[in-house]
Parts: C-alpha cells; structure tokens; sequence
C-alpha cells in the first residue's frame, strides 16, 4: 500500500496521456510531421559539424540537443501507431505530409549514419598510426642523440656466464 501524506489533499489522477501530449490521431500526427522535420535538420547540422571537424563541446551539445526529441519521437509515433483507427480517419494530405517527413529524416539519418561511420574510420586509421609509430620506436634499439658510441663499447651483460662476472669486468 503506498503511503499518503493525509496533511495535504492530493490531486486526483487523471487516466489518459499526460496533458502536453497531443489527444488525438489528427493532432499526434501533426506534432509528428513538425518533430520529424526538426530532427531531420537537427541530424543534417550534426553531420556538417563533424565534418568540419568540430569540437567535442559542440558535438556533445548537438547529441544532448538530440536525445528528447528522440524520447519525444519514440512516444509520439508509438500512440500513432497503436491508434490504427485513427490513422485510418487520418486526411490524405497529412499521410502525405507524414511520408515525406519519414522519408526526410531517413534519409537524414542514414546520411548522420555515414558520416559518423566514415569519422569513426578515420580515427581507428589515426589511432592504429599512432600505435604503430609507438610500437615501432620502442623496437630501436640505438640511441638517436649522443656521441653515437659503437655498440662494442657499450655495456651489456655477458651472453654467458654469470651476471656477477659482468660487474667485475667493468670495474676494472
């Protein structure tokens, strides 16, 4: 049983969708086809600013930006869609209106897609390169400042024998 503060009358609930989102089939559809406009522009100005290679401060904006309306989207097309009598009664122009919008932000999408596929490409390049060049100049053995002293003159432990003997032989 949940607990009631008796000191305060609570509101009565009421049963149906919360009051900011639209009652109807007509209305939802409507909020869709703007909703959808507004991320396919918002999906279009992501692409271009990591295509210019924006910083992460933008990008992390433009992606928070991003994340309620596809709450919003994710809400609005499905009481859309388990209304199938009110999509019958929907008006001509606005299924029309509602393809062109979905056909907009798939494309959109699948454009934000690619290009975040071929960024993603390009930083394992970058990245791969970079531990190449690490791990190859981990592998050289030579010095690359100095005298440039021959290898025979360096120290290094005997091939064989024991390790003490090494530190005899250099102190004398």
């Amino acid at each position: 049983m949940d607990k009631v503060d008796v000191r305060f009358p609570q509101p009565e609930k009421k049963a149906g969708p919360p009051p900011n989102l639209p009652r109807n089939a007509e209305e939802r559809a409507v909020a869709l086809i703007d909703l959808m406009g507004r991320m396919s522009a918002h999906l279009r100005r992501e692409s271009a600013a990591v295509l210019r290679h924006c910083g992460v401060a933008e990008l992390a904006r433009l992606a928070n930006e991003k994340q309620p309306m596809m709450l919003v989207y994710e809400e609005v097309s499905r009481m859309l869609r388990v209304d199938r009598d009110g999509m019958a009664k929907l008006p001509d122009e606005i299924k029309g209106k509602l393809r062109e919008a979905t056909r907009a932000l798939y494309e959109a999408s699948a454009e934000n897609a690619e290009v975040l596929q071929r960024n993603g490409a390009a930083q394992k390049v970058l990245v791969d390169t970079v531990v190449g060049a690490i791990n190859r100049a981990r592998q050289v053995t030579t010095v690359a400042y100095g005298s440039g002293a021959s290898p025979a003159r360096a120290y290094g432990p005997p091939p064989r024998g024991q390790a003490n003997a090494a530190t005899l032989n250099t102190q004398l």
